[in-house]
């Protein structure tokens, strides 16, 4: 075929061209009887227009699924593959058959990744799904429906603000006369407060507090799972009005283990370390006027050293110098915190050798197909059995010979080169850097899962989103109240893959050190952007942009795949790998589907990317949060300190909120005219029922 086609070939309307280079295999591994099944169906499927695709392949889906058996793999791959292909074609995906009648598929125009509203459509679809499950619909009845608290009655729309008394203190605060007077008067018409979300109810209402969270994150385009691992999450509520209404909600969970920009900006990659050795310059853009040229002018950049010859020799020696002391102690403290049991002895564990590393990656190889139907131990749990177990014993053996590798490797290369500098920089010459970049991860495994977290929930709630209630929670979130409970939270909590790793209970360090989050839209987020918060000596709190990701996920994904796939990669594995247990890996779902593709025979580089760029925000919570974060210094300056005074600190962010973003909304948009058109009944969940 031509490299391109008209969209006739792809069962568009139009004959716009269509460059057929975009398009890639989509051609399962399937038996004879099922393949022919399918290529009917997709055969048939390019003859439709593009809405009547889905209902035909969810009408072929569930005729198959009455008659396929659970013990069927064959069966079972294909119903995988039908299911696949609808959530492909319901993000938009394009569809064509080539010259040799093979499927190909392409993604949905890469243009229409930075639109909001074609984002949002998209994940409409796997979010109104979770509507016709009726725990869900159940759930939503329950908080609808009108009940009796405290000799008055009330349903969920109870906790939805009055936009008539917002409104009313937007009116009083435009009647102020002064910029003193109106902070008073804003502060007596909104007072938000930050409520952590436990096992408690609301004392206004009587609803339990994680069923108030719940419901409002059902509102929101992108769909609601739940997230294993550390999880906290919030309410920001508004004193100022009858039963305190929710302003905004928000949720801590854990960072994913590799982000590229965010490891960049802290220093845990071997780049950060090469950049460390580079000369200290400052670079300028300016623009320059040509010469007889008209007034043409062009961009120029000016690069100007802020390091001599010898400074620089002599900082890069000290750096290279704490750099290898660095590298060696994340090595032992990694290599320590793994119990040897039934792998190595002690003298092997202090005097490595290629031999005994070789053995390690061999028992690795040997319980590679060991450890299916993980389950979590009940009651009180044996670290030291726990370790021996398949999982565990396989994951120790596969740290360790990495660990171990990487510290001979070190050792080696000290013993040829005559000062740290010249064995630095070896060592980021020999195979790529290897041996540091285990080293890093080492000391970021033991930093990720304790001093960082993800907002991976944030957001205002109607009517108050019009107030730049967003803005609110994202400020609130780098609060001393939120830091304090963590760090109270999980200052005495067992790490229970560190536990089985060493065999024995392990305690993290959690002091909360950075909040990472990303937008959902590549052109930025509006809660995120411009917030930088003064906090004194020339300090602020900032929610700094770090990059730009392309990512991939499973979001798009609908629960009823996921099913289909766990239930065919179980029989074909001949039990569960994944089973959502601690220990197996992060993003379960994930993982699952990428091995459901393989197993498919289908590419998962090409139909996992979503193909949507996002920003990458990182929030330092302490001046020296980089430096805790690289292992340098051990206690942080917290820019708000945790002195007792978290409540007062906190505050003092709620009436930087009003002044720096309340305030000035109120200049900039007719929040009178916008609130008058809110109706609290377009809030029920069960609208889209």
């Amino acid at each position: 075929m031509s490299s391109q086609a008209t969209k006739k070939n792809v069962g568009f309307d139009t004959s716009e061209i269509v460059d057929i280079t975009d398009f890639m295999p989509f051609k399962p591994t399937l038996n004879e009887n099922y393949m022919g099944v399918f290529n009917k169906i997709t055969t048939a499927l390019l003859d439709k227009f593009n809405y009547q695709r889905i209902q035909y392949l969810n009408d072929h889906i569930q005729q198959w699924k009455s008659i396929i058996t659970l013990e069927d793999v064959e069966g079972m791959k294909f119903l995988s593959i039908l299911s696949i292909l609808r959530d492909l074609l319901t993000q938009e995906w394009r569809i064509l058959k080539n010259d040799d009648h093979e499927l190909m598929l392409a993604p949905p125009v890469l243009l229409r990744g930075d639109n909001k509203a074609y984002l949002r459509q998209q994940l409409q679809h796997e979010r109104n799904a979770q509507f016709k499950l009726d725990s869900i619909r159940a759930f939503i009845k329950r908080m609808e429906k009108r009940r009796k608290h405290q000799g008055k009655e009330l349903n969920i729309l109870d906790l939805v603000g009055d936009s008539s008394l917002l409104s009313s203190t937007i009116m009083k605060i435009q009647e102020c006369v002064n910029q003193e007077e109106r902070l008073k008067e804003a502060a007596s018409g909104i007072k938000p407060y930050v409520q952590l979300v436990d096992n408690s109810s609301c004392i206004h209402t009587g609803y339990k507090l994680m069923d108030i969270w719940r419901y409002f994150r059902y509102s929101w385009s992108i769909p609601y799972k739940s997230t294993p691992g550390r999880n906290i999450f919030y309410l920001i509520r508004d004193a100022a009005q009858p039963n305190h209404p929710v302003m905004g909600i928000a949720a801590l969970g854990n960072c994913v283990l590799q982000l590229t920009n965010r490891d960049n900006f802290i220093g845990w990659t071997l780049d950060s370390i090469k950049n460390a050795l580079k000369k200290r310059v400052k670079k300028e853009a300016f623009e320059e006027t040509l010469p007889g040229q008209l007034g043409l002018k062009r961009q120029v950049e000016k690069t100007t050293e802020l390091e001599n010859d010898r400074e620089y020799q002599a900082r890069i020696q000290r750096e290279s110098d704490n750099t290898i002391q660095l590298l060696l102690r994340f090595l032992n403290e990694a290599i320590n915190d793994i119990t040897p049991i039934n792998l190595l002895s002690d003298n092997e564990i202090e005097n490595p050798s290629f031999m005994c590393i070789e053995r390690l990656k061999e028992v690795a190889e040997s319980l590679k197909d060991l450890q299916l139907n993980n389950k979590r131990t009940p009651g009180e749990v044996n670290w030291t059995a726990e370790a021996c177990t398949p999982l565990f014993t396989k994951k120790r053996a596969i740290e360790l010979a990495k660990l171990l590798e990487a510290k001979l490797v070190i050792r080696k290369i000290l013993e040829t080169e005559q000062d740290s500098l010249g064995a630095l920089k070896r060592l980021i010459s020999t195979d790529k850097g290897k041996s540091i970049n285990i080293a890093l991860q080492a000391n970021r495994k033991s930093k990720i899962g304790s001093n960082l977290m993800e907002i991976i929930v944030c957001g205002g709630i109607p009517p108050y989103n019009e107030a730049l209630a967003g803005k609110l929670v994202s400020i609130l979130m780098c609060s001393p109240v939120v830091v304090k409970e963590y760090n109270e939270r999980y200052s005495k909590q067992v790490s229970e893959i560190a536990s089985r790793m060493k065999g024995e209970q392990v305690i993290r360090d959690s002091q909360l050190a950075f909040l990472g989050t990303t937008s959902l839209y590549h052109m930025g987020s509006s809660q995120y952007n411009r917030i930088k918060i003064p906090v004194g000596n020339g300090q602020s709190l900032e929610y700094k942009k770090l990059g730009e990701t392309e990512g991939f996920g499973s979001v798009f994904f609908a629960q009823e795949t996921t099913r289909f796939i766990s239930t065919m990669v179980q029989q074909i594995d001949g039990g569960r790998k994944i089973n959502n247990v601690f220990g197996e890996g992060t993003s379960p779902r994930l993982r699952l589907i990428r091995s459901g593709l393989s197993a498919l025979g289908i590419s998962s580089e090409n139909f996992l990317k979503h193909h949507t760029r996002r920003i990458v925000y990182g929030i330092p919570l302490a001046s020296n949060t980089r430096e805790f974060l690289r292992g340098e210094v051990e206690e942080l300056k917290y820019f708000l300190p945790l002195d007792g005074n978290e409540e007062k600190h906190t505050g003092q962010l709620i009436d930087f909120w009003r002044e720096r973003w309340f305030l000035k909304r109120i200049e900039n948009v007719d929040l009178i005219e916008r609130l008058s058109a809110f109706n609290k009944a377009s809030m029920l969940l069960s609208n889209y029922f």
